[in-house]
Order: structure tokens, then sequence, then C-alpha cells
């Protein structure tokens, strides 16, 4: 079970990820992914509630996150996220900001 949620926040646009992503929900990521990528503005995706990320999931957020480094940042990654990026050596591509702990996110930009 998964779920995707994308709204309006103070910071831009806002996608929230949980559960577990696999090759079942690949195309709705993908296809999301797309969307929100497209448009203008910061783009924020929110990683804390990731259960699960399989090779493929992982992949095309590392994907996106090169392609789209100018306006897409990932945040608040959870252990099971980052255990996924550490064990495929995904680390340069996909470079997600910690918890703020703020209510709104920071914006950071680019990936180092």
């Amino acid at each position: 079970m998964y779920g995707i949620e994308v709204r309006e926040s103070g910071a831009g646009l806002m996608v929230e990820l949980w559960g577990e992503f696999d090759i079942f929900c690949i195309g709705e990521l993908r296809r999301m992914l797309a969307d929100v990528s497209s448009r203008r503005g910061p783009i924020l995706v929110d990683l804390s509630g990731i259960a699960f990320l399989d090779l493929q999931s992982a992949r095309e957020l590392a994907v996106r996150s090169l392609l789209y480094a100018h306006h897409v940042t990932f945040l608040n990654p959870s252990a099971q996220a980052m255990a996924t990026v550490g064990a495929l050596g995904l680390e340069g591509w996909l470079n997600p900001m910690p918890d703020t702990g703020l209510d709104e996110p920071r914006l950071f930009s680019g990936v180092s």
C-alpha cells in the first residue's frame, strides 16, 4: 500500500510519498513526477513516509533529481528510503535534504 499526495504549500508545490513503493506503483510514480516536474516554481518531495523503496522507484527518484535539480527538492528521507539509496549506490544521484524541523520546509537548490 502506498500514497501520493500533491498539494500547494507556502513554499511551493508539495508532493508527499508514503508507504511501499515497488513495481506495482512505478507507473503512477513516473506519471506524477513527470506532471509536477513540468510545472513552474519550486517542487518539494517529502520522503519521510516511505516504508519501502525498490530499485525502480529509487532510480526514478534519482533520475528526476538529476534532470530537475533546479526546481525539485527531496526532503525528510525516511531511514528506509536512505537505506535503499545507499544500498544501490545512488547517494550522489539522489541528495535529499534532512528534516529542518520547521513547519514550512526551507528551500535548497541543486544537487551537491
